[in-house]
């Protein structure tokens, strides 16, 4: 196995990058249990068997690793507690740890690097964990990642931004400087020794998810527009709203970050009703989902920068590193003092099934990590007769 980090690269730098799971099952089950299980779910799975080289030249790999780091441990700490203490411990890239599981009196919780995959892909390990609970055998699982080459062929970015790219890359080599893991290191002590991060859930249960999705029907919306207009409606500015969007073009289960993005603006016109914002809302998100040009945009646009640039763009979020040239484009980029004010994933109804021999998950809550170029942070999943939003945000 090697296979370049491109698409993804910006991941590698961000102090805050960890995506968390938590998994209510009917029934409890000895650690020992439940820790074979999770040894036998990451052997299946490619890339937590392997580990993250930066090269001399800046460029960084997945490359084969035969003692992989993933763990899973028991834990007196809560959810909320778990992912203050585990998201200022740098996951080891480089040891090839990717995955680290609790038994937690909150249940089952699993905390991923954003490079071992996506929220989806987390999803698709909880499967293979929960199948191997079962004592079921499950085959290897190749990683995959979007590269420039996999995208659409109508993904391409429009001419005018080859040469602007070419134009920062250029100004980036007077002043380049290649980042290993040495800095990554000192950037998540300098950063985390004064951030705190505080995450709130809101449930909601069979009749309440059943009365949403009937409004959102009614007023010819996906539950996601309806959501997002409920949360910008006092706002009395315009949002900036960012959207995860699963970027698998194949609906392959493969675990790796194939996830890509979109971003819409919008101020709710207090004039209209509800219904007729949520609408507009609506219409934003799908010119740009229903058109590759948007929907792999910024995969296209950050692939095409130079590797080192792009990490020296989380740097200068963390105040680490300054230079000329990525001082200015994080800025424009958003990593500077303006963030995006919103930034939402919705997995809607977890795609994995829910029994698995005498074990079914009951609960799914899914809190996604505050990325460098964002504030405000909403994760949202449902599973059975719950849906969690989880917002989390730095205090």
């Amino acid at each position: 196995m090697r296979a370049r980090i491109e698409t993804e690269r910006v991941d590698l730098f961000d102090v805050n990058v960890m995506i968390t799971m938590n998994v209510r099952i009917n029934k409890e089950i000895p650690f020992d249990v439940l820790s074979a299980a999770f040894e036998k779910a990451c052997k299946v799975h490619e890339v937590l068997n392997s580990k993250i080289v930066i090269e001399a030249s800046g460029e960084a790999f997945y490359v084969e690793n035969a003692l992989p780091q993933n763990s899973f441990a028991k834990t007196p700490l809560g959810l909320a507690e778990l992912i203050g203490e585990n998201e200022k411990r740098r996951f080891r890239l480089e040891d090839g740890e990717f995955l680290r599981g609790f038994l937690s009196p909150d249940g089952l919780v699993f905390m991923m690097h954003h490079l071992g995959g996506d929220g989806k892909s987390l999803l698709y390990f909880i499967e293979t964990f929960m199948r191997c609970l079962a004592g079921e055998e499950c085959s290897q699982v190749s990683f995959r990642n979007l590269t420039l080459e996999n995208l659409p062929a109508k993904s391409k970015l429009p001419f005018f931004y080859v040469p602007l790219i070419r134009s920062w890359n250029r100004k980036w080599q007077k002043e380049k400087k290649i980042f290993g893991f040495r800095e990554m290191e000192e950037a998540y002590a300098k950063f985390w020794k004064d951030h705190q991060t505080e995450v709130t859930l809101e449930r909601y249960g069979e009749n309440e998810i059943s009365y949403l999705l009937t409004r959102a029907k009614e007023s010819g919306v996906s539950l996601t527009a309806w959501l997002i207009t409920n949360m910008i409606k006092d706002s009395g500015k315009t949002m900036d709203i960012g959207l995860a969007v699963d970027g698998r073009m194949d609906q392959n289960r493969s675990m790796g970050n194939q996830a890509t993005g979109i971003s819409v603006q919008y101020k709710y016109q207090k004039g209209k009703s509800f219904e007729a914002n949520a609408k507009a809302v609506h219409g934003l998100m799908q010119k740009k989902l229903t058109d590759d040009r948007y929907r792999y945009f910024v995969l296209q646009f950050m692939g095409k920068l130079d590797d080192t640039l792009e990490d020296s763009l989380n740097l200068e979020h963390v105040g680490y590193f300054h230079g000329k040239t990525s001082a200015k484009l994080a800025e424009l980029l958003g990593y500077g003092d303006k963030v995006r004010d919103l930034s939402i994933t919705n997995l809607t109804r977890a795609d994995i099934p829910l029994k698995y021999g005498e074990y079914e998950i009951k609960e799914m809550v899914f809190i996604p990590p505050v990325v460098s170029y964002a504030k405000n942070v909403i994760g949202i999943i449902t599973t059975g007769n719950a849906m969690y939003v989880t917002r989390h945000v730095y205090r």
